[in-house]
């Protein structure tokens, strides 16, 4: 008995140490989401368009513009910043550039296909408090990571800022 009590009270420590390790790294990024996320990466990695088929099947159709923009806004996501990193440490040097000039496009397209109501729902999220809070946070994340990092994702950064100053001019 005294071990069944003791085994319960170490496997409750180990869980209490692997959130507190999941909270401290990913913050409000949930397992349900990362599950999400690599469910979504594997199924589309060897789409002839993985990047599309990615946010697909994270997110749903694309031709709907609520979906559209919470795929826009995850890249704002503190812990999805973090998720991302993961993946492009760890994918394929070959694959790698294409996929990050592939979802640099993609931000480029959404930026040039959005209408007037998507710029206007997206101004006004981006203005509000809780916002400015996530851009400042994800910033912060962002520059947190290592030089090379930041400089094989920089086209996606530059389409996400030009998308960010588009959508401020009403």
């Amino acid at each position: 008995m005294k071990v069944l009590v003791w085994m319960a009270g170490v496997s409750m420590l180990v869980f209490a140490l692997m959130v507190v390790f999941w909270v401290r790294r990913f913050e409000r990024y949930t397992p349900r989401e990362a599950l999400l996320d690599l469910r979504a990466g594997a199924a589309a990695r060897n789409d002839p368009k993985p990047v599309e088929r990615f946010l697909e099947l994270r997110y749903g159709p694309m031709t709907e513009p609520a979906n559209r923009q919470k795929a826009f806004l995850d890249f704002f996501n503190v812990g999805h910043i973090e998720g991302l990193h993961l993946i492009v440490k760890h994918m394929p040097p070959e694959k790698r550039q294409s996929n990050i000039t592939a979802m640099a496009q993609w931000v480029a397209n959404y930026r040039t296909t959005m209408s007037p109501q998507e710029k206007a729902s997206l101004r006004t999220h981006l203005n509000s408090p809780a916002g400015r809070l996530t851009i400042k946070q994800a910033t912060s994340q962002y520059l947190s990571h290592d030089i090379r990092y930041r400089s094989s994702t920089e086209k996606v950064i530059r389409e996400l800022m030009a998308t960010l100053a588009e959508v401020d001019q009403p």
